[in-house]
Formats: C-alpha cells, structure tokens, sequence
C-alpha cells in the first residue's frame, strides 16, 4: 500500500518526464559547427544547453545561418526546382560582389579621368603663359571632351555606389528573399505596355511602307528560308576516355551584368560557346565553354557541382533539365585575364530529339553560389548542334 508522500513522488516523477519529452513552443536545440547544443529562440536569441547567459549573433551564427528562424514564403521558380532560403543568400552575396566590383571600376575610372582634367588644365595653363597659340586652342578643345569624360565618370561612381549600397543592404538585413519576390513578380508581370497609337498615328501608319513580317525566329513571310548548315565534325576528344566531339563549338549566349555593362567598353562579362560529343557506349552529352572576362568571377560564381543542373527552356514553354556529369572548377588565363569553366553535361536520347525539333529560350545554370539566368537570342543554337548526333 502507498502512502500519499509516494504518490506525489511519483506522480512528479511522470510529470517531469512527460515535459522533458514535450519540446517547448518557440525554442529549438540545435548544434552550431563545433558540435555544441545550442538553444534558439523564436525572437532569434540563442543560449549554450547548459549556459543561461545569452549568445551573440557572431557566435550563434553557423547555427543560424543552417537553420533560419524566421518563416518566408518564396515565389515558385519555373521548370521544377526551386530555391531555397540558403540560395537565395547566396545568390544575393554574389550580386554583393559584382556591384561591389562595378563600383571599384567606377572609382577607378572616375579618379583617372579626374587626374586627366587637372593635367590638361596645367598644360593648358603653361601653354597659354608661354604664349604658345595653337597649342592651347588643341588642349582647350581636349579640356572639354575631358570634362564631359569626367561627369560621366562621376555620375557612373554615383550609380555604381548606390548599387552597391542597396546590394550590401539586402545582404546585411537578410532582405534576400524580399528581393527575390520582388523580382520573381516584376518577371510575371512584364514589360510595360505602351498605351496604343491614336487615330491620326494609325492614319499615318497607313501611308508608310510596313516591314516584313519577322517575329526573330523561323522564316520570315516574303523570304526564302535559308537553312544554315550544321556545325558538324569529328574532333580529337581531350583525353583518351573523354567523349569524342561531334561538332565544332558555336556560340550559345552571352551575358553581361547591368552593372559591369559600363566598364567592359563593349565586351561582354559572360559568354558561352556550345559543342555536343558521344563516347565509345553511345551516350550523349552536351558540353559548355563559359569564359568570364574577368578573373574576379571565380570567388563570386565559386564551382559547378556534379549532378548540378543546367535548366533548358524552350520556347514551346516546356523545359529540359540535365546534369553535370563531374564537378567543374575555373581555370584561370593569366595571359588574357579570363576565367573558363568547361562543363559536361548528359543528354538523354528523349531530350536531344526534343532539342532537334525545338527552339531555346533562355537557361538557368545552378552553380555553388546559386542559380543565374540567362536569355538566349541564339535560338538555334542547340537545334543545329543535335543534328550532328
């Protein structure tokens, strides 16, 4: 028989393991990168499991950054994969990078035209001291091209700052999935339709020769349809087990970022050529040559993962994905102050007869730091390219 004391001993005893096996609302035990239990709070307050004092963010921040507090909803990503939070950081520190590069361009830029108008101003000034005519009328003409370098220098530092400032924003206040929202919902609206012509515009529309009809891809109505050949040939594969190519490299796309476009004088920061090849058992891939015009992009781009995807979007509005079939790291040419990513990707018998019989509209390429997208104005590119499997 119990007595009342043994009762309440062992109905705490049931209580007190009940709630060490309840987890409690609003708290996680989570472990940060040396192993240590750490206990994170809904509000983002931290402590060690058997420390009362408070973390701060420096410390808790490898178990932070694996598993975020807050709840966020992201905008689906077309063609079956979608970001997650983490990419999305990653993502929006390599937009950090290049704004932050653009804008050292632009510094650069803005101080060399700087120095270029104070030297031509002293010139200018000893020449006319001198009393040396022609000389001076020659460097005041070039004091005022100098000058308007010199203003655009500026307002390009200023654009390149501010972009940079709202990039290292997004990146500090975690403001990264806002962003990308944001983007995701500019993409589904469009452009800006332009309020229609009025009577008098349409009038004279009547009177002026219309253009042949060309929507930029097919045949245009009035031509003859000139099939461009195939850019097909067997060419020495790289090593002795590598897949033999099938075809010559052609240009697939190019990309520049908006904020680098004013510091490459024309160039482009991106650009892809394409080629397919075929090893001994009959499998098929298709393999990219990116080239970066600048070294820089290794650190922002980092590797392209085995099993990465490359996201082919047709025009048709289906969408193709393959793998990498290895891991892809940069090679850096010192002597051209470029950065090459050579890629291999495997290309199902499905997908290349789908390819063949379609156009491209853009791709999304999923390297470490997160996915990029790129349109492509090449729409045949890759339709030329399977013929020759």
């Amino acid at each position: 028989m119990l007595t009342t004391r043994q009762i309440i001993r062992y109905s705490l005893l049931i209580i007190i393991g009940a709630l060490t096996q309840v987890p409690c609302w609003g708290q996680e035990l989570r472990t940060n990168a040396d192993g240590e239990k750490i206990i994170v709070y809904a509000d983002g307050s931290a402590r060690y499991f058997n420390d009362l004092s408070l973390i701060d963010a420096q410390q808790k921040d490898s178990a932070g950054a694996a598993y975020p507090i807050v709840s966020v909803s992201i905008e689906p990503l077309s063609g079956g994969v979608d970001p997650t939070v983490a990419d999305l950081k990653r993502i929006a520190e390599r937009k950090l990078q290049i704004a932050r590069e653009a804008e050292t361009l632009a510094r650069t830029r803005a101080t060399a035209a700087i120095n270029n108008r104070i030297k031509l101003e002293r010139d200018l000034a000893n020449a006319r001291a001198a009393q040396r005519t022609n000389e001076a009328q020659t460097l005041q003409r070039r004091l005022q091209l100098a000058r308007q370098v010199e203003n655009n220098a500026l307002v390009e530092r200023t654009a390149a700052e501010q972009r940079a400032a709202a990039a290292n924003i997004i990146v500090t206040e975690g403001r990264y999935v806002d962003a990308y929202n944001e983007a995701r919902r500019e993409e589904r609206l469009g452009p800006e339709i332009t309020k229609p012509g009025n009577r008098t515009e349409r009038s004279l529309g009547i009177l002026l020769p219309a253009e042949p009809v060309f929507s930029g891809y097919g045949p245009a109505a009035g031509r003859l349809p000139i099939e461009e050949a195939p850019p097909c040939g067997l060419q020495p594969a790289p090593s002795p087990n590598a897949p033999t190519p099938v075809s010559y490299p052609s240009l697939f796309f190019t990309y520049t970022d908006e904020n680098l476009r004013p510091f490459l004088d024309g160039k482009e920061y991106l650009r892809c050529t394409a080629w397919t090849s075929r090893d001994q058992r009959g499998d098929r891939f298709l393999e990219l040559k990116l080239t970066f015009a600048n070294p820089n992009a290794i650190t922002s781009y980092g590797y392209l993962a085995q099993n990465s995807s490359l996201s082919l979007h047709l025009l048709n509005g289906r969408h193709i994905s393959l793998q990498a079939v290895r891991e892809t790291v940069g090679i850096i040419d010192h002597a051209r102050r470029e950065v090459n990513y050579t890629v291999r990707y495997r290309l199902p018998r499905g997908g290349a007869q789908e390819l063949r019989n379609q156009a491209i509209d853009y791709v999304r390429i999923f390297w470490s730091s997160g996915y990029e997208e790129y349109q492509v104005f090449q729409v045949d590119a890759l339709r030329q390219l399977m013929r020759c499997l």
